[in-house]
């Protein structure tokens, strides 16, 4: 859609079905001030707390220390390699018929990752050290980050 200009982004939260915004002031002051017959879009969606600042000290602290030691990696290449094993982005390179060439894995992004996916990351992280790597790191709530 050609011109698209937002001018308010309402949240909210649903109770008993219906919808309260946090902001309704602004909304309605936005909408207020159109003209009569104004095409709008409303999109409704539902929002995800992001990994908490605790998950992500223990994370660096801890979990990304711990495989850095062992390995000799520093901790970015740590985190790269972390991210390539347990959340891989694949990428082809095709050719001007749609022919693929090329083809690499990357590691996709922690930082969309709401809480509960985090949780499952680093958990698959923590198996992946103990099993492979005879790296134990201990649960978030068993130790204090850095």
């Amino acid at each position: 859609m050609a011109g698209v200009t937002a001018l308010v982004v309402a949240s909210g939260c649903i109770r008993d079905g219906r919808l309260f915004l946090h902001n309704r002031k602004a909304f309605n002051s936005a909408v207020s001030g159109l003209r009569e017959g104004t095409q709008v879009e409303l999109a409704v969606t539902r929002l995800y707390a992001t990994r908490s600042i605790k998950q992500n000290r223990w994370y660096w602290g801890v979990a990304v220390a711990l495989l850095s030691e062992h390995t000799g990696y520093g901790p970015e290449e740590m985190h790269d390699i972390l991210k390539a094993k347990f959340l891989p982005k694949h990428l082809a390179v095709t050719n001007g018929n749609g022919r693929i060439v090329d083809s690499f894995v990357i590691g996709g992004s922690t930082r969309e990752l709401n809480t509960v996916e985090f949780k499952e990351y680093t958990e698959r992280v923590q198996q992946w050290a103990a099993d492979d790597l005879g790296v134990v790191i201990p649960d978030p709530d068993c130790v204090e980050a850095a």
